[in-house]
């Protein structure tokens, strides 16, 4: 005997088994950095209209990715740094090295999104993708870095 249920029919793709990011930092005080999540947290505006992703590694460094509503966020859409949105949102990056501590905030590059999708298994919850490139200075412009990488299947709140 055989049986086929609903389940066989489901076209949503599977879920990656590392979710995350990866990246390489280099130039100031980091040196081809090769900076890989502990952890992350995404969250969005009230309205919907932000979305600020923010990962830490396990030496302490720290990324944020700050996108505003302009495109939107699904798939294929590009984030400019520096872009401001009709509610005066900035797109931006911000790398915060643990040690020595030093903060250095984006001056170009983008966000690509590659993929915003429906979780195939958890009510609300929504899953993205993308990739970066990014450069960024510290606030005297004394350092210079590019942060360059992706960020794959991070799960957030619909």
């Amino acid at each position: 005997m055989t049986s086929c249920s609903d389940d066989d029919n489901d076209n949503s793709p599977p879920l990656n088994e590392n979710p995350g990011m990866v990246a390489t930092i280099n130039g100031g005080t980091f040196n081809d950095y090769n900076f890989t999540d502990g952890t992350y947290l995404i969250s969005s505006g009230t309205n919907g209209n932000t979305m600020s992703i923010n990962i830490a590694d396990t030496s302490g460094n720290q990324v944020t990715l700050f996108l505003n509503g302009t495109g939107g966020f699904s798939s294929g859409t590009v984030k400019e740094m520096g872009d401001i949105d009709s509610n005066n949102f900035v797109t931006h990056g911000i790398i915060r090295q643990a040690n020595p501590q030093i903060s250095y905030y984006s001056t170009s590059g983008n966000v690509t999104i590659t993929e915003d999708r429906t979780h195939p298994t958890e009510t609300g919850i929504r899953i993205i993708s993308g990739t970066f490139n990014i450069s960024a200075t510290t606030l005297d412009n004394a350092n210079t870095t590019v942060l360059i990488g992706s960020f794959t299947e991070l799960e957030y709140e619909d």
